[in-house]
């Protein structure tokens, strides 16, 4: 059986989750700039969009002082529901 992470962990997660996310969303919008690229990667630059997003999401899960409700808030409709679900087992 798994223990749970210690409390004091989850804000440094979230802010290097939070840090990805910030790269990972610079690094789209560098690619996007690129008219050529854009227009041969599309598919790969808006699943470069959703990590970000994702990434941001889980960091603000991490960093809520209720995670319960935090999960409630996400945009992402697949990730709210594979969270809740986890929430609820």
């Amino acid at each position: 059986m798994s223990q749970a992470l210690p409390q004091g962990i989850h804000p440094a997660i979230a802010q290097s989750l939070g840090a990805l996310a910030s790269d990972t969303e610079g690094m789209g919008l560098a690619l996007c700039s690129d008219p050529d690229i854009a227009a041969r990667h599309m598919e790969q630059l808006q699943a470069i969009d959703r990590i970000s997003q994702s990434l941001r999401e889980l960091a603000r899960v991490l960093a809520a002082s209720d995670p319960e409700a935090a999960v409630g808030e996400i945009c992402l409709g697949d990730l709210r529901a594979a969270l809740e679900e986890a929430c609820a087992s």
